[in-house]
């Protein structure tokens, strides 16, 4: 079902593979991350697949982060598509015992160690109705919404939906009453009815996405990942958009990686800092399509992980820091004739013990 998606949603330019991944006269080496950590001075980091599998870290991730930290003075931010607010990442970074967390703030330290800093694709929207609500601009939103749009249809990931509508000074409507489509996730819909609709199937959503289209109503999406990044392949909100802007010629605006205003909020927040150069900033992530995708976009290094989302792909176990063979990684970047350009290093895991 992976491949598929995948293969639908991206158009892509092939790969070939010697010794090392080779695309556009650059070589992808598959290298352990220590030999890497002298390169850079910030790190953007995905979070599911690569630090943790959604309930425990993977081996060394936390000794990682608290290394690169402490030891050797990098600044890490954490860069995810959680349609969730900030200090809900925070939270869950405590409990898995991930490094040392803070809220935004990223010129804050903790005893002389740059403090982590959190951007979610989730916090960056909640922050744009926000604005919205108090008469200001949202650039995030690229003009689709305007301050009286304040009656949501919500997509919602069946967790925080009313309390993340409700403080953003939101109303949930049905779909014939809404000003804009708010996607979060898909495991139930808010505003069709006072209880939660499930989802199961992608048609099951069709009436709506029509209802929607023929309102000519714009669909926010807070979380653009396109699958769970676990063994649960159910759906997610960037499906939901693409099928709204295939089927139905509906406007998608999708906030978050590979799409550029979460890194241009991030390059800006170090440009505050004294960190003007690209070249000093790699963001390392487990998919081609998100992480090293949105990576290349922007102009910043890439670091691919090879045992997260795409880890079936590359006959490797989920978090395990096994390097793949040197065939099956060759047969993984020419399965996709790919736009992408290849990553800039490609590592098993992100930890510092060798994974050979």
């Amino acid at each position: 079902m992976l491949c598929g998606v995948l293969t639908i949603l991206f158009c892509l330019e092939g790969w070939a593979l010697q010794a090392s991944v080779v695309t556009n006269s650059r070589r992808t080496k598959l290298v352990d991350f220590r030999d890497l950590t002298d390169k850079y001075s910030v790190f953007l980091l995905d979070m599911f697949g690569v630090l943790h599998d959604g309930t425990s870290c993977y081996a060394g991730s936390a000794e990682c982060i608290r290394w690169l930290q402490e030891k050797a003075n990098k600044r890490i931010i954490i860069i995810s598509n959680s349609s969730k607010r900030r200090y809900d990442t925070v939270d869950r970074l405590h409990k898995l015992n991930c490094g040392m967390c803070t809220h935004l703030d990223i010129g804050d330290v903790i005893d002389g160690v740059p403090a982590i800093s959190i951007f979610t694709s989730g916090q960056l929207v909640y922050d744009g109705l926000r604005a919205l609500e108090r008469g200001e601009e949202a650039p995030v939103f690229e003009g689709s919404l305007e301050p009286s749009a304040r009656r949501v249809f919500c997509f919602g990931n069946g967790d925080d939906d009313v309390d993340y509508i409700n403080s953003a000074g939101l109303t949930s409507a049905n779909i014939e009453e809404a000003d804009f489509v708010l996607a979060r996730g898909l495991f139930q819909t808010l505003g069709e009815k006072e209880a939660p609709l499930s989802f199961i199937n992608g048609d099951e959503c069709d009436n709506i996405l029509r209802i929607a289209s023929e309102r000519k109503l714009p669909m926010i999406v807070a979380n653009p990942d396109l699958l769970r990044p676990d063994s649960d392949l159910s759906p997610m909100p960037g499906q939901l958009a693409n099928r709204y802007q295939t089927y139905f010629s509906g406007r998608a605006i999708c906030i978050g990686k590979p799409y550029p205003t979460i890194y241009v909020q991030i390059l800006e927040a170090l440009k505050k800092i004294g960190i003007n150069e690209t070249s000093h900033i790699a963001a390392i992530g487990d998919s081609l399509f998100h992480d090293v995708l949105g990576a290349n976009k922007i102009g910043i290094d890439s670091i691919f992980v090879t045992g997260g989302i795409h880890c079936d792909e590359l006959n490797v176990p989920q978090g395990k820091h096994i390097p793949p063979h040197p065939e099956d990684l060759s047969n993984f970047f020419s399965k996709y004739e790919s736009s992408v350009a290849s990553p800039t290093f490609a590592i098993p895991g992100f930890t510092l013990a060798s994974s050979y």
